[in-house]
């Protein structure tokens, strides 16, 4: 997927770029761009994701992704696309963990009824593809945790994981066997089960019990990571 993924991205720049599409345009509709470049909607999906780490567009939700204008200066910027062996992935965890429960404790001490119904869209979005029996819940998986961050009220929260982009959900950076060791139906299951107890601890503003879900979840997904890639590592070696 990544040479589509990249295709898209391309094309969207170089809009951007000669001035076809300009700062406060919206961008063509999923629909409208798999048609135009032969492309699967994850594929859509991915490249808006790098767009958006990149702060080259921003979704508003029901409306539509638009084009920001170019920013003044550069902040930090977290390499997603290098995140391609296991112990990349495995360390981008570990950072997430401490980064992520000290957000979702903001968040449920700052958190707004806007905010709320945002992280509340997020999740239903992820249980609606999985009522359909669909995987392609990426998309909302990154956005229930962009969500929290900028509902931190602490703006380098988003800032940070805004620009890892698809890394935010490491499972991207699995080989197909490893994901082939997934049952990934459960495992998108066990992830929604968990997004909804931070969604409630945020909910009832109790920092205690969203910072300790959000390492839960976290940690969790660490250990369903390793245990596929430790199996398709043992299958490999026994063949």
């Amino acid at each position: 997927m990544s040479s589509l993924t990249e295709k898209v991205v391309a094309t969207l720049s170089d809009e951007i770029r000669r001035g076809v599409l300009r700062p406060g345009d919206r961008i063509p509709t999923e629909v409208a761009m798999m048609k135009q470049l032969s492309v699967s909607r994850s594929v859509v999906r991915e490249a808006i994701s790098r767009l958006q780490a990149a702060r080259v567009v921003e979704t508003r939700h029901g409306i539509g992704t638009f084009v920001l204008a170019p920013a003044a200066e550069k902040t930090m910027e977290l390499p997603a696309a290098d995140l391609s062996s296991m112990l990349d992935v495995m360390a981008i965890i570990e950072f997430r963990i401490d980064v992520e429960a000290a957000s979702a404790a903001l968040a449920a001490a700052r958190r707004t009824e806007q905010s709320l119904k945002q992280m509340r869209a997020a999740l239903l979005r992820f249980e609606s593809e999985l009522e359909r029996g669909s995987t392609d819940t990426l998309a909302h998986d990154v956005e229930f945790h962009l969500q929290i961050a900028r509902a931190s009220g602490n703006r380098y929260f988003f800032d940070v994981l805004s620009q890892l982009g698809s890394g935010v959900s490491p499972r991207t950076r699995l080989g197909s066997a490893e994901i082939a060791k997934l049952d990934q139906i459960e495992t998108l299951r066990n992830v929604l089960n968990e997004h909804q107890l931070i969604y409630r601890a945020i909910e009832r503003q109790d920092p205690d019990d969203a910072r300790a879900a959000m390492r839960m979840h976290l940690s969790n997904s660490r250990e369903r990571l390793r245990r596929a890639h430790e199996s398709s590592e043992a299958e490999s070696r026994g063949r």
